[in-house]
């Protein structure tokens, strides 16, 4: 299969996928639940079903962070498989984008939250000594992410070093790509100085997102796009379920101290 051929292919995939997204009137719906329970219930019946498929309200927050993170990567690899040979490996690497927040706490110190030690993807980088954690990254061939950790104390310009060393390189196919690392950045800028994004926030970036989607379709760009939309979706439902987790819990604890 040609190039061309590869991405009309990968393209008709996708664009299958964002159809059956969730829109905004489910997030509406699912942001009127407060229990962790009837939250799952209504999503399992709504385009999210995929997603929350397995989950349980009597999960621990553990449990949902490494189920979720691993759908992601399971998604990030269905999409390589549907790309043109040489755009396989550096889609696959976007897997990797997403732990960029997790290892960046680890490398700084950070003590190992449980579902980081049980994560097939993060656990290697969890020793107790944070130059041993360095030393792994680097032994399992992340030597770019290491360096850049060295550097500046982040981890991104090491992950889009790698990037760059690993994909094609096409007139073509740079401008939409640049629009992408350009909306990495900012929102990542914005995640360090605001903390956690909010559901505008959600909307707004996905907007940003579907723009790349649309005006570059049938490149590469708009195969990373939706994978970062769909990494937006996942970051709000996690965000929705964790809070529900909270709240229960909280309740619990009330209930007990109760005369």
């Amino acid at each position: 299969m040609g190039a061309l051929a590869g991405m009309a292919y990968a393209q008709a995939r996708i664009q299958s996928r964002y159809g059956q997204r969730a829109d905004i009137n489910v997030w509406l719906k699912l942001h009127n639940i407060q229990d962790s329970a009837s939250y799952l219930q209504t999503a399992q019946r709504s385009p999210l079903r995929h997603w929350v498929l397995g989950l349980s309200p009597t999960h621990s927050s553990d449990h949902i962070e490494l189920a979720l993170r691993q759908k992601y990567r399971n998604h990030v690899d269905e999409v390589a498989g549907w790309m043109p040979t040489e755009w396989q490996k550096p889609i696959r690497w976007i897997k990797h984008l997403a732990d960029l927040p997790a290892l960046q706490y680890l490398l700084a110190g950070g003590e190992p939250c449980d579902w980081m030690r049980s994560d097939p993807g993060i656990s290697a980088y969890t020793a107790d000594d944070p130059l041993l954690r360095v030393q792994a990254l680097r032994q399992a061939g992340n030597a770019a992410l290491a360096d850049a950790w060295r550097q500046d104390g982040s981890l991104l310009s090491g992950w889009l070093s790698q990037w760059d060393s690993m994909r094609p390189v096409s007139v073509h196919t740079e401008k939409g790509l640049q629009s992408l690392r350009t909306l990495l950045r900012r929102q990542l800028n914005a995640q360090s100085q605001q903390g956690a994004a909010r559901h505008a926030d959600h909307e707004a970036i996905n907007d940003r997102l579907r723009l790349v989607f649309r005006r570059y379709a049938f490149q590469p760009a708009a195969a990373c796009a939706w994978l970062a939309i769909v990494a937006a979706d996942l970051h709000r439902l996690r965000s929705d379920l964790m809070q529900r987790l909270y709240f229960l819990s909280q309740q619990a604890v009330s209930e007990d101290l109760s005369p």
